[in-house]
């Protein structure tokens, strides 16, 4: 007889009525005989609630509180959690059908595994945006950025419990965080061509390239990973010459501005781009 592991999901979820349902049913969509679904909300005032509670017989947990953010939420999830095998979905994003199935023929021995897959990107509109392709072939590392597609993430009890929780004072990379530590603390990460879940984009969400606060969060957390390559961004650009030069328009400059930065500073370049440093600039660089 086949046995299948128990299986975590926690949602956190606040205001996202217009998304949510499609959440839930994803999940309790997938007829996986051991899943555990718990619902943690941080005191919604939309419609959320209406749609849990019409789904109320298929969760197993569900509150709706003031929570202290995304991370503090999923923390307070997990803390209830009984499963063999964790793992959290926002409550903007969906799973693609049999991805528990999937999930569980990857991560039953009981060790310290995480897996992450690929993932299809959609616009708020439910419009096919793009795919994620990751190139199993390739080395990755994740403190030089985070290539886990976090909907698509899944871990043993085992890895959690080795690496902790989520850090709580993050609330935009504290999930690339976690990937590090947990690399850090040896996990092994597992990864698939398949694609599980679904990224929904939309303007309401947190992650966007446009939202300062994460940008700067991002930045602390990458410089924290990687402290020998800000040294040498920073004592580069203490040349004001060269931040002036990057922080003028682009546009204006065309290709001309690239190439006479990949010819005078091609260590620089390889270590990053002219968007990323203009950016920078603006919001992390302090002399």
């Amino acid at each position: 007889m086949q046995k299948f592991p128990k299986i975590s999901v926690v949602t956190p979820s606040f205001n996202q009525g217009e998304f949510i349902e499609q959440t839930i049913l994803s999940v309790i969509g997938q007829q996986y005989p051991n899943l555990e679904y718990i619902v943690i909300d941080g005191g919604s005032t939309d419609n959320t609630l209406e749609i849990i509670k019409k789904y109320d017989q298929y969760i197993h947990y569900w509150v709706s509180e003031k929570d202290n953010g995304q991370s503090n939420a999923i923390n307070k999830g997990f803390n209830i959690a009984t499963g063999d095998i964790l793992c959290w979905l926002n409550s903007d994003d969906y799973y693609l059908p049999r991805t528990l199935f999937t999930v569980a023929s990857f991560l039953t021995d009981g060790q310290p595994l995480l897996l992450h897959g690929n993932c299809i990107h959609i616009d708020e509109r439910s419009n096919f945006t793009h795919g994620s392709y990751f190139d199993l072939g390739k080395e990755w590392d994740i403190n030089h950025g985070d290539y886990i597609l976090q909907p698509s993430s899944f871990w043993t009890k085992q890895a959690f419990k080795t690496t902790g929780t989520l850090r709580e004072d993050l609330h935009y990379g504290f999930d690339w965080e976690w990937f590090a530590r947990a690399s850090s603390v040896g996990v092994n990460f597992i990864s698939t061509a398949k694609f599980l879940s679904v990224y929904r984009i939309h303007g309401e969400q947190k992650s966007n390239n446009e939202n300062i606060e994460r940008f700067k969060e991002l930045i602390g957390i990458e410089k924290q990973f990687n402290p020998d390559k800000f040294y040498y961004i920073d004592q580069k650009l203490k040349n004001r010459f060269l931040r002036i030069y990057i922080s003028v328009d682009y546009k204006l400059l065309g290709k001309v501005k690239y190439a006479l930065l990949r010819l005078l500073q091609p260590k620089l370049m390889k270590l990053t781009d002219i968007a990323y440093l203009k950016k920078y600039l603006e919001h992390g660089y302090r002399q």
